[in-house]
């Protein structure tokens, strides 16, 4: 069986350990996980950052996923691994979605450490947009993976209604899965 993680942008639990994951399955997240979770395979976006990121020869640390435009624009630098595809600036974590359809190509079980996947609760309309638009995209790029496996861990409250037809995206816990896999 193949594994993965996907580490959200917002995750922060000391209790978890980056070598404990590596142990289990390649890590993956966007530029701002790398520094606290060493994870293996990095997403960016943004053309300004991959941009910083390729000058500081980042990609001889990791491996470093940035778009076909960005690649473009930064002088189509060695050692950088492409995706295709963009999204709007005020589309929030695109790389969390972006790192979905790149883990499922290759994966059979997918380990989602600190997504919120609830409804949104704010007021505002704009933030509420956003949210649903995020949501949207996640239970997309699950459903069209229908044969891959996504486990959320340690997720509080109800999924959101995008998700309740998913019967491939259950949730449990670290430490569950964690002696699970060590096995």
């Amino acid at each position: 069986m193949r594994v993965s993680w996907l580490i959200a942008d917002s995750f922060n639990d000391p209790a978890v350990d980056p070598e404990s994951l590596a142990n289990i399955g390649s890590t993956w997240g966007s530029w701002r996980t790398w520094r606290a979770w060493r994870t293996h395979n990095v997403l960016c976006q943004d053309t300004a950052k991959a941009r910083d990121l390729v000058t500081r020869a980042f990609q001889a640390v990791c491996n470093l996923y940035i778009s076909q435009t960005a690649y473009n624009e930064v002088g189509r630098p060695a050692g950088v691994k492409l995706f295709d595809g963009e999204f709007p600036a005020e589309f929030d974590c695109a790389e969390e979605i972006i790192g979905m359809h790149l883990i499922a190509e290759h994966n059979d079980l997918v380990l989602l450490l600190g997504y919120d996947l609830t409804e949104p609760t704010t007021d505002d309309v704009y933030e509420k947009h956003k949210r649903k638009n995020y949501l949207a995209a996640f239970a997309g790029a699950a459903r069209m993976y229908a044969d891959t496996q996504w486990v959320l861990l340690d997720h509080s409250g109800d999924l959101a209604d995008n998700f309740a037809d998913l019967e491939n995206i259950t949730c449990d816990s670290y430490q569950s899965v964690l002696d699970l896999l060590s096995q």
